[in-house]
């Protein structure tokens, strides 16, 4: 009984300090002022990351505001899947100066639905492509026909992927 309260004691704690990171980043991405020179009306519009660390080597993600058809275009890739999204397929929120973008991975009825929420700071701006660092939160929901109260144990459970990529401005 002790062993089993020590391992779920421990998995909170981990649950809980990736929220925490995701808070703290969260919050100061929104409190970034983004300062634009007059002469700059550009913001970037294509992003590309790539995942960091030994887990999330392969995971690697892009993202278009615009495209050639004026529609978004967002791409995730891993060691296991590939996925493509367009359109009102990405719901992206602003958030102060920053934004997320939303998409969803899988949608399994009666079992689960995967979300990927990538986070996109606020970037000051001047043409040239900028680094940054970033996180995506992957969130998996039980589901079931009955409702998520029937659900046993968490109903939602999250991983955060850390990023590294380039944020650039591309005349489509």
């Amino acid at each position: 009984m002790r062993n089993q309260i020590f391992k779920m004691l421990k998995k909170t704690q981990l649950f809980l300090l990736s929220i925490f990171c995701v808070i703290l980043l969260t919050i100061a991405y929104a409190s970034a002022t983004s300062l634009v020179p007059s002469n700059q009306t550009n913001e970037p519009n294509q992003f590309i990351l790539q995942g960091v660390g030994p887990k999330y080597e392969d995971v690697q993600i892009s993202y278009s505001t615009t495209s050639i058809t004026g529609k978004p275009i967002f791409s995730y890739k891993d060691s296991k899947d590939s996925y493509s999204f367009t359109g009102d397929e990405i719901l992206t929120e602003q958030m102060g100066k920053s934004k997320t973008v939303t998409v969803t991975l899988e949608s399994i009825p009666d079992l689960r639905v995967t979300t990927l929420t990538l986070l996109i700071p606020a970037i000051n701006f001047d043409s040239s492509a900028k680094e940054f660092k970033t996180v995506a939160i992957l969130k998996t929901s039980k589901t079931t026909i009955a409702g998520e109260n029937v659900v046993k144990g968490a109903v939602k459970s999250y991983e955060v992927i850390c990023l590294k990529g380039t944020a650039s401005y591309v005349v489509s």
